[in-house]
């Protein structure tokens, strides 16, 4: 990989090897310094973190140094162009992670993103944009893998939909759909009508699955998809099409619908887990007794976000 910013223009042994480096790196296994006299940069748009902390804590352990900026404090603030930012920080440093979208703007993040790589001439990670978070997936994945073994790709996964009070990137939703497709796990996407996924990524996925034997399923009903599933994945996403106004009024019509609470991860499996990426308000995407009870694997998928920082830094720069 040059860039990370998603699973469709990676290989299938790519993600497998990551998540297989991650995990030995969570063993003690690895003690490589690949980062060595290097200065990563972290440019955010928008708050973070886990996604910034886990950057921070990994650069450091793989020996390198590692700067953040906020682009309230760069002269971006003043309005200077990306292009000549970029351009003057590929002259400083050795690599960036950036974390850079507007919701009121779909595809703002992604073409930005580009434009750094581009400008820059040095490896980009996507720490979350309007399209991807190909890095909390990762996470997530070697969580299944590690309550499952292999055997992580047959279990049956809903990603559910959830209420949140402000607009957020369908980035998890897209990356969990494509990675799901080219891995053949088995995924069931649920969602009000009014929150469809990008036409690209449902066209990709598709075509992933019919080469890998994916089980790639959608619904508009939790209670109906959240039966006799292994493991419950709530996260809040943004409209793609409805106006900003009508979708507020919306997501508070459905709210109670799609609410994960006890009676309805009651229709889960007796041992299925809950997942969500953190931030979560309780009361949102789930209830608090589904967030901090038993079956809940938010603070393991949480920890894991900095073994599999480690494994993507180290896939770009030990070459």
């Amino acid at each position: 990989m040059s860039n990370f910013f998603d699973f469709m223009n990676i290989k299938k042994g790519e993600i497998e090897n990551l998540i297989t480096m991650a995990e030995k790196f969570k063993r003690g296994e690895i003690l490589d310094k690949p980062l060595k006299d290097k200065m990563i940069g972290l440019l955010f748009n928008v708050p973070s973190t886990r996604t910034r902390i886990s950057f921070q804590a990994a650069i450091k352990q793989l020996g390198g140094e590692v700067a953040t900026y906020n682009s309230q404090d760069l002269q971006l603030a003043n309005k200077e162009s990306m292009k000549d930012t970029a351009t003057v920080m590929g002259k400083y440093l050795d690599g960036l992670v950036v974390r850079w979208y507007n919701m009121n703007d779909y595809g703002y993040g992604r073409n930005t993103l580009n434009e750094i790589a581009d400008s820059s001439n040095l490896p980009v990670i996507n720490a979350l944009d309007d399209k991807d978070h190909p890095c909390q997936i990762l996470a997530d994945i070697l969580t299944l893998k590690e309550k499952y073994g292999e055997n992580y790709r047959k279990k049956k996964v809903l990603f559910t939909w959830g209420y949140a009070d402000r607009k957020k990137s369908p980035g998890c939703t897209h990356s969990m759909l494509t990675a799901a497709s080219i891995l053949g796990m088995d995924l069931r996407i649920a969602h009000p009508k009014g929150f469809e996924l990008d036409n690209e990524y449902l066209s990709f996925a598709e075509n992933a699955a019919r080469q890998s034997g994916a089980n790639i399923e959608f619904s508009n009903d939790l209670d109906e998809s959240i039966e006799g599933v292994d493991v419950v994945y709530a996260k809040a996403w943004g409209s793609l099409s409805l106006p900003g106004y009508e979708e507020q009024k919306y997501k508070c019509d459905i709210k109670d619908q799609w609410l994960v609470n006890s009676e309805r991860f009651a229709r889960a499996n007796s041992d299925a887990y809950f997942i969500n990426p953190l931030p979560i308000i309780r009361g949102d995407e789930a209830t608090a007794d589904i967030i901090d009870g038993p079956r809940s694997l938010m603070y393991q998928t949480a920890e894991n976000r900095l073994h599999v920082q480690k494994a993507t830094l180290t896939s770009l720069y030990s070459r």
